[in-house]
């Protein structure tokens, strides 16, 4: 029988695990902390470093349950509980999260994190001018100590989302710029002001400035890519599931019927499209799920910080598709609001697990959507995203990423439905903001639903979107950002090298 591990020896591993976190190694980080946290009860330093490194991997709902039993040893750690709200939002608990945070700033109210997370919190819930009071209020009461260079550098990044509706673009980026250098600012808080700068520059029409700023951002960045590397294991993924073998991977016996994945590239429409069905009284959104992702990650588990994706079929015997199934769809049904038809996954990398998805769920349907590649490369460039987006590197990147999707989307097509792949339906973003009542109603047709006028006005609802689309989704439908590549036409060469095939 295996020793115990002692608090003395989790605290050394904790202590490990604090250092690759600090220098952007999460996966390494929550490796390192992994076999002894079911030992790590009375560690809250334990507890709360695997809970950040869950949280950066994408992991929020597991990262949240960590900071709760942290807190539970800490209840007056006001920075454990502004991690624990962030975990919560990002999970889609907004209600709770906003607890969280006025009981975090309750002992400590001008504690910068927390003022943020709130500001943030309010934003996602529409209520924009009292988040703009907020952010005023920091910088007017809080104490000399919190007026950091840092810090206000994430007070302008947090206000960008208020422009230029509620703050004039300009004086946001008049205050980014005063810090988008400053030696006193965190190498990767500078990369997201020099994003939130190059925004900025695309509201008041400065696009050459704009593409320097967001390039200068990705340079601080630094997220490692190796597109040589992901072009092959979308080969092989490609390969495996258009074999002679997968066609005796069978189907699991539940019935996934019930359930509709919305998948694509990053920034293609996927949330507007899912705030739309979701005003629909017989569907149900439930965000960007994970479980068939952990799912494909269980066949065969990939290279830290690399996503899963099935690329070698032996291990997917009949039992384990089976037990996983059947894992996956309680999960989708405990869910599940009472006397709806319908739940929606938004993930949009599920588009790697498309023949997955028919031997997990079967009876599943996929709304495919997709965007003009240069409006797509355009917004998921300028966008930041709290977890890796390495191929968002360049637009040179994201052209390769793009043709890479798009080919093995086209695989996935040629195979047989339903046995081989759900049955999938491509909706055209353009199409969705120009026409959109045809446009829904051959989504609603396709999944057997009657029209309903609700989801033309999904603009009014309640609802909300813990994704980079948040604000977008909030508003009416507009079609200003069809065709706005045009802005950057002398940048498009990469989409144009590597996508001309899927541009029209």
């Amino acid at each position: 029988m295996a020793r115990r591990p002692s608090l003395h020896h989790i605290g050394l591993l904790t202590l490990r695990a604090s250092e690759q976190f600090r220098s952007g190694k999460p996966h390494l980080a929550a490796s390192t902390l992994h076999p002894v946290m079911p030992h790590a009860g009375k560690s809250p330093e334990a507890l709360a470093v695997y809970g950040k490194s869950l949280g950066t991997m994408g992991q929020h709902e597991s990262s949240a349950v960590y900071f709760k039993k942290a807190l539970k040893l800490q209840p007056m750690n006001h920075e454990l509980r502004t991690d624990y709200s962030l975990a919560l939002k990002l999970s889609g608990e907004f209600d709770s999260a906003l607890e969280q945070i006025k009981r975090a700033r309750a002992s400590a109210s001008w504690h910068p994190k927390a003022v943020f997370v709130e500001a943030e919190l309010l934003m996602d819930s529409g209520l924009y001018e009292e988040a703009a009071r907020l952010l005023a209020d920091f910088e007017t009461n809080a104490d000399e100590k919190h007026k950091t260079p840092s810090n206000l550098a994430m007070a302008f990044t947090t206000r960008t989302r208020l422009a230029p509706k509620h703050i004039p673009a300009e004086e946001v980026l008049k205050g980014g710029m005063m810090y988008a250098d400053h030696p006193e600012v965190p190498v990767r808080r500078r990369a997201m002001l020099w994003l939130s700068i190059s925004v900025m520059l695309d509201k008041i029409g400065c696009y050459n400035d704009a593409m320097k700023a967001v390039t200068q951002s990705k340079s601080l960045a630094n997220v490692p890519w190796n597109e040589e590397a992901h072009t092959k294991r979308m080969h092989d993924c490609t390969t495996s599931w258009t074999s002679d073998e997968a066609k005796h991977v069978k189907p699991a016996s539940v019935d996934g019927s019930g359930i509709v994945f919305i998948l694509g590239m990053p920034r293609s429409g996927s949330s507007l499209l899912e705030q739309m069905l979701a005003c629909h009284p017989d569907v149900a959104g439930l965000g960007e799920r994970n479980e068939v992702i952990t799912a494909a990650g269980t066949i065969q588990q990939p290279s830290p910080g690399l996503l899963p994706m099935v690329t070698d079929l032996s291990s997917l015997t009949p039992d384990l598709c089976e037990r996983l199934a059947r894992q996956t769809l309680s999960v989708f049904d405990s869910m599940r609001p009472k006397g709806v038809r319908y739940v929606i996954d938004k993930q949009p990398f599920n588009f790697v697990n498309v023949p997955l998805l028919a031997r997990l769920l079967p009876g599943c349907k996929i709304l495919h959507t997709i965007r003009d590649p240069r409006d797509t490369a355009l917004s998921y460039m300028t966008q930041w995203f709290s977890s890796p987006h390495g191929q968002a590197n360049s637009l040179d990147t994201i052209a390769r990423y793009y043709r890479d999707y798009r080919q093995m989307m086209d695989a996935w097509v040629r195979l047989e439905s339903p046995g081989q792949r759900p049955e999938i339906l491509d909706v055209h973003y353009e199409r969705v903001v120009a026409e959109p009542e045809s446009a829904i109603r051959d989504v609603l047709s396709f999944l057997g639903l009657a029209f309903d006028e609700a989801v033309l006005s999904h603009a009014d609802s309640d609802r909300v979107v813990p994704t980079a689309s948040r604000d977008q989704v909030r508003s009416k439908l507009y079609t200003s950002s069809v065709q706005r590549w045009r802005n950057y036409k002398r940048f498009m060469g990469p989409l144009e090298q590597h996508c001309g095939a899927y541009m029209d």
